[in-house]
């Protein structure tokens, strides 16, 4: 008993599972060693489960691991005989995984550019179709909207046998505008069947109306879906990673202006510019940027769906292994 013996009540467990890491493994092995003879650095943080010795154990209860690493002795307590139990942990470098992180607000930045303001449409009728995402509204004329166009709508609806009047209100972007007098747009309502929908006041009573316009803000805060990416990284290990302080932790996005380098609250649009050839200052037309990204290359993002990054951390998850947290969601 000199020596760290496993008894029963050893175990290993997949701590990942749920977000469907099947290979990621931590091995439990519950030990016991006369307490005068154990030493807590036995095994240095880090060392691989290549054998029984390595383990710093008589005998391992399973199949040894070169890809799990100590991380730690956990648990102690006195027994009687003068012997000393304890948890000694080895653990697999988990997958990186990307799982959904309910929702939160979050701050966009402000879109500058040209505003026009475009005639009032009212809306005659509202629909939806089941396996399509949104809701589709009809104009009482051509509404002469287009694919990714910004909207603002103010539209009240019941579900058929249900009294509960739904309002639709703010800024959309137009996802399908295939007819010149109906246009689809997502306020986040989805249904598994189909079902009919009608507009409070009938048709073209003027309560429910919208209008067109260009993508143009201040910063704006809105309740967002996200998700969080999860990657594990062992200094000395992971490759490129030989110490903590190599790891870089992704900034949250914004926007930049060019002149002063200061982060900025509005993506802003190209301007004329003054080029300077050498000698006597020669003025050329250029395209200036004021901010990175310009108003249209954000708006460009939106379009896209990209993912932008709004919080990330470096956290310890188990002896040395870290995980770095990087929450995203689509740009709005």
């Amino acid at each position: 008993m000199q020596d760290a013996r496993v008894v029963d009540g050893s175990f290993i467990s997949y701590p990942f599972l749920e977000s469907g890491d099947t290979s990621t493994k931590v091995y439990n092995m519950l030990c016991s060693q006369i307490a005068t003879e154990y030493s807590a650095n036995q095994i240095e943080l880090d060392t691989p489960m290549s054998s029984a010795t390595a383990a710093g154990v008589i005998e391992l209860p399973w199949a040894a691991d070169s890809t799990a690493y100590f991380v730690g002795d956990t648990a102690h307590a006195s027994q009687t005989g003068g012997l000393l139990s304890f948890t000694r942990t080895f653990a697999n470098i988990p997958q990186s995984t990307t799982i959904p992180s309910g929702s939160e607000f979050y701050t966009f930045p402000g879109i500058s550019g040209t505003y026009t303001t475009y005639s009032r449409q009212t809306i005659t009728a509202i629909s939806m179709t089941a396996g399509v995402p949104g809701i589709t509204f009809t104009t009482a004329v051509d509404h002469q909207f287009s694919y990714f166009d910004n909207i603002a709508i103010n539209a009240y609806y019941i579900e058929a046998g249900n009294p509960f009047v739904h309002v639709v209100n703010g800024n959309y972007t137009i996802l399908e505008s295939a007819e010149s007098n109906a246009f689809r747009i997502d306020p986040g309502r989805y249904w598994p069947n189909q079902v009919s929908l009608f507009l409070i006041g009938g048709s073209g009573s003027g309560l429910s109306r919208c209008y067109r316009s260009p993508l143009v803000r201040t910063p704006v805060s809105k309740n967002v879906s996200t998700q969080t990416r999860y990657d594990y990284i062992l200094p000395g290990v992971t490759p490129g990673v030989s110490g903590v302080l190599d790891i870089n932790v992704p900034p949250e996005f914004s926007v930049t202006d060019v002149l002063t380098g200061n982060q900025t609250d509005t993506a802003k649009p190209t301007v004329a510019g003054v080029d300077y050839d050498e000698g006597p200052p020669i003025v050329e037309a250029v395209e200036a940027t004021q901010t990175i990204p310009t108003n249209v290359e954000y708006t460009n993002l939106i379009e896209n769906k990209f993912n932008i990054i709004i919080e990330s951390s470096l956290q310890v998850w188990a002896g040395n292994i870290l995980v770095q947290k990087t929450k995203t969601c689509k740009a709005k």
